[in-house]
């Protein structure tokens, strides 16, 4: 491959030469820094180039650059040949480019450019040109081991089957093969030498618009996103600050395994929180003293574990959608037009400057139309402030109007008298209007059956406003709200005060997303300049479906309506293989879904799944433990021997931890994801991916939209192996409609 290709000696000097110019870039940076320095500017630069200094030293040296495309440009004709690699590399003294940032507008030709009419954007100049040539490096300890010329379909030998089922299965060039074959350890990586045409039109779109991505299981979703990241703080250095970033995750143990990537981006200080988390720290200075919030494990408890009481999920599932939901969001909205309209009496203003007997009055429909038109942009509060204001200017115009008239002059103590007259005035009448609290507010509403009856939309159930109102009401009788109170109650306090400055982000960052509500992601589209948001996600893995969205359309066409946001649909899938991703779609194919796309697989095979009915649990530990043992000889890294509840993956690994060594067990209390061998429940899957895995308990998956999504994750996070059990004389509900031919019976 490597020493074969015809221009392997060319391309090994020219890799020695960019080694050389790195160790003379080392060399000289080593000195730069070496002296201390009190000067506040030199202390910037130096810090500048200390990192510059550990990248070139930790991975510049060692693999400089992974890429290389020559351009043709057209009129001038002249060949832009640039070698791309995770940062850029400058020559100290002449200052000439050695390697070209990846993030550069250049190097987006080498994600996208492949025909004669190629472009890439410098600012608002398009060049044009063709590409000649895209080459791919696979490098190691500075030595060229690989390199792969072209990587585009055109070229992808059709040998391998008949043209329109290999076009159908989706394609892959052998150098992204090279790098998805790998193993997988405990942490998410870069994948800066092989983002595809399609990722990259993401990662570069513009910034003052929200994108919302629906990417299917193992589209790259959340490597995207924060490649995204990187890309806008690279071009938008002037306009956005990186420690003004957020990134929302599903957990704090996906917060763990995404950490290493953004540093390795060249990203050190962007904010990373789970919603509930960075949403709790705002709400809580708007309760009362005592007050406390559930944790958020309580609905999984009932939601995912066997033998729950069905009247108690209805009764939770209505409570926690409506409060997470569009319809909640008007709701709060006509709640503050119900409080103008019926609490506010608009009455006339009336006062008499004594001297002359002379009254003055400002009409109430005059104070209304302020109030109701002039000041609608504003919250509540800012409304009062501002018309407290423009009464006052008022006052004033017509009090010196008459005065003009008289002649009359007013001495400085003249003045002091009357601005006290009018601020006592202003006082007396400003009074009558009422002051919002968010938390009373927020209760009020959401505890009163007539009212919230009357503020939301006929085409809610009265069934959905009890249970809504009567379980809230004695949520809150003990002094307790729950995690799906925190957006409505934060929206609310935004329409009465405004969300505050400080916590604006300059771009944000929602994995998962549709397992936040679209009120949640309101909320956060308020803490976000610009409401500039990445929100990547996929429907088909919507296991929460008692809270979160269940259409992208609640946000392109509710919330964002009016900013037109971009959508984007991912379909190909580059973790599994295609014999493992056949056997997920089948589980799809079982339940109807909107917006539903089936994965494309890469064309990388590799075993089919296999399918394991042990006769007794004695001997179903004894299987998986043997295999774990060979999975692990095979090289593998990561093996998630996944249950459907947490309950089963605590029997799990008390069957387990004698017979496999180094086990972990794993809750949704971890903020930790440890690799190696791991138990855990299948909703705390999502979002992660390992070599292999061991799904426990198929036939316990029920046949409906809830349990087939929650399957449909668990069998998408292995990118090797896929074994599945199920009790014998059982048979998996889900899987019946599987064909024979795409699973291994053992």
């Amino acid at each position: 491959m490597s020493t074969q290709h015809r221009e392997y000696e060319r391309e090994q000097k020219k890799l020695d030469d960019t080694i050389a110019i790195i160790d003379s870039e080392i060399t000289q940076l080593r000195e730069d820094i070496r002296e201390a320095t009190d000067d506040y500017v030199k202390q910037v630069v130096n810090s500048k180039k200390s990192k510059d200094l550990r990248y070139l030293e930790d991975q510049g040296r060692e693999k400089p650059y992974f890429g290389r495309v020559d351009f043709m440009k057209d009129e001038v004709y002249e060949l832009d040949q640039v070698y791309i690699g995770k940062r850029g590399i400058v020559r100290g003294d002449t200052f000439d480019s050695v390697v070209v940032d990846w993030r550069a507008p250049i190097a987006s030709l080498y994600y996208s450019g492949e025909s004669k009419d190629a472009f890439y954007r410098m600012g608002r100049e398009i060049v044009r040109g063709e590409v000649t040539l895209k080459r791919n490096f696979a490098i190691e300890q500075g030595k060229i081991t690989g390199i792969y010329d072209g990587a585009v379909k055109e070229t992808i030998h059709r040998e391998m089957g008949d043209p329109d089922d290999f076009l159908q299965e989706g394609f892959i060039d052998e150098f992204l093969a090279a790098n998805l074959n790998q193993a997988n350890d405990s942490r998410l990586k870069d994948i800066v030498a092989t983002i595809q045409s399609e990722q990259n039109d993401i990662i570069r779109a513009e910034k003052e618009r929200p994108i919302v991505v629906q990417g299917v299981a193992g589209s790259g979703k959340t490597t995207i996103a924060l490649h995204r990241l990187s890309y806008l703080i690279y071009n938008y250095q002037d306009s956005m600050m990186s420690k003004k970033f957020m990134v929302f995750a599903p957990n704090r143990m996906f917060l763990t395994y995404i950490s290493d990537v953004l540093p390795e981006l060249g990203v050190d200080d962007v904010q990373q929180s789970t919603f509930i988390d960075w949403a709790a720290r705002l709400v809580k200075p708007l309760l009362p003293k005592g007050w406390r919030i559930t944790s958020p494990d309580k609905p999984i408890q009932l939601f995912f574990e066997a033998d729950q009481d069905e009247r108690e999920q209805e009764l939770t599932r209505n409570r926690l959608r409506f409060k997470g939901s569009l319809v909640c969001k008007e709701a709060l909205e006509q709640y503050i037009r119900y409080v103008i309209e019926t609490r506010i009496p608009f009455k006339k203003l009336s006062f008499q400057y004594n001297k002359t007997k002379q009254v003055f009055t400002i009409p109430g429909d005059f104070i209304r139309q302020s109030f109701l038109e002039q000041f609608a942009h504003l919250p509540y509060q800012r409304r009062l402030d501002s018309l407290r204001k423009h009464i006052k200017q008022e006052m004033n115009k017509q009090m010196f109007a008459h005065l003009r008239e008289l002649k009359i002059d007013l001495d400085k103590q003249g003045l002091a008298k009357f601005e006290k007259m009018l601020e006592t005035i202003l006082e007396t009448y400003m009074s009558s209007f009422p002051t919002l609290e968010a938390f009373a507010s927020y209760r009020e509403l959401i505890t009163d059956i007539e009212l919230l009856r009357k503020l939301v939309s006929p085409e809610i159930e009265d069934g959905v406003i009890v249970d809504v109102c009567e379980s809230s009401n004695k949520l809150f009788a003990e002094e307790r709200m729950e995690a799906e109170d925190i957006a409505p109650l934060l929206y609310l306090q935004h329409i009465i005060e405004g969300m505050s400055k400080a916590e604006h982000f300059d771009h944000t960052v929602i994995d998962e997303a549709q397992d936040l509500s679209a009120l949640e992601i309101a909320v956060v589209s308020l803490a976000t300049k610009s409401q500039s948001l990445t929100i990547v996600g996929d429907i088909a893995q919507g296991i929460h479906s008692y809270r979160g969205i269940h259409s992208w359309e609640e946000l392109t066409q509710g919330i964002f309506q009016k900013l037109r946001p971009s959508y984007y649909t991912l379909s190909q899938s580059y973790r599994s293989t295609i014999e493992i991703m056949q056997c997920a779609n089948e589980v799809l194919r079982q339940i109807d879904l909107p917006e539903t796309v089936l994965a494309k697989p890469v064309l990388r095979h590799g075993e089919k799944p296999i399918m394991i009915s042990p006769a007794t649990r004695a001997k179903l530990w004894e299987d998986i433990s043997q295999r774990v043992a060979s999975y692990r000889e095979e090289g593998f890294q990561t093996i998630a021997i996944v249950t459907k509840t947490i309950g089963a993956s605590k029997k799990a690994y008390k069957g387990l931890q004698e017979s496999i060594e180094g086990l972990t067990l794993l809750g949704s209390k971890d903020s930790q994801f440890p690799g190696g061998v791991t138990v855990m429940p299948a909703f705390l899957t999502k979002g992660l991916q390992f070599d292999v895995v061991l799904l426990l308990d198929v036939d316990t998956y029920d046949d409906n939209e809830w349990d087939a999504k929650l399957l449909y994750v668990a069998m998408t996070r292995p990118v090797h192996r896929l074994v599945m059990a199920h009790g014998e004389g059982t048979e998996p509900p889900l899987l019946l409609g599987m064909p024979n031919e795409l699973y291994i019976k053992q």
